[in-house]
């Protein structure tokens, strides 16, 4: 786990049984956030942040933590969502334990960025975009099946979910605004960021780790300014 004293407590998590816990993707995926927020986002300023998939909202949470942090709780705007309304429940609980007032933030229900329009077109567009997807490969006919299979249950490349997302994360982007990711090995990454590039994203692979036999990496894809 990241020890970063401004991320979300482990203690104060809440837990549900079918709801997806911390694990050690959520961790590289924290860790790779908090890098830039030291790096990038203070400076930056970020004004809207999305996690899709947000399960626990461990990872939402830090974000509202560290922006916190680093002066901007007044003007970054944490927004999460997940298909499971347990999980829906889940994050608002871990929210409300780590006295995020709710000025700060919204978790909502719904797929990928549909939940998230109104913002996005307020804000015209995401500044930065979190999505610890559905990665395990899997039969097809195991993704979104719902309850906490659908967290994880990724389909052929264990990418059906993310396949969706990609070729709208050019367009929903900020100018200078990234989108972070966790990508499994059997997920293709350099496949994955070979597309982006297509639609004119800089991408590359910033942190891994191994896990349970499994090599995880974090994707930073980011929006040129102009």
């Amino acid at each position: 786990m990241p020890p970063d004293a401004n991320l979300a407590s482990m203690a104060k998590i809440a837990t549900h049984a079918d709801v997806y816990p911390p694990a050690e993707d959520s961790f590289l995926l924290v860790d790779a956030l908090a890098d830039v927020w030291r790096s990038t986002l203070e400076a930056a300023r970020p004004a809207l942040v999305v996690e899709l998939g947000t399960g626990s909202g461990y990872i939402a949470c830090s974000n509202a933590l560290l922006a916190r942090a680093y002066g901007c709780a007044g003007h970054t705007f944490t927004r999460a969502s997940d298909v499971n309304p347990n999980a829906v429940a889940t994050a608002r609980a871990t929210f409300e334990a780590h006295d995020v007032p709710t000025a700060a933030y919204d978790v909502s229900r719904g797929d990928l960025l549909d939940p998230h329009a109104d913002a996005i077109a307020a804000n015209g567009g995401i500044d930065v975009l979190l999505f610890n997807p559905p990665y395990v490969v899997t039969p097809s006919e195991e993704v979104g099946v719902g309850g906490i299979t659908a967290s994880w249950a990724g389909g052929v490349d264990g990418r059906e979910v993310l396949d969706r997302l990609l070729p709208r994360v050019a367009n929903v982007l900020t100018p200078g605004g990234m989108f972070l990711c966790i990508l499994l090995e059997q997920n293709k990454p350099q496949e994955v960021m070979d597309y982006l590039r297509a639609y004119g994203l800089a991408c590359a692979l910033v942190s891994t780790i191994g896990a349970d036999e499994e090599v995880l990496y974090v994707m930073k894809c980011e929006k040129a300014l102009s």
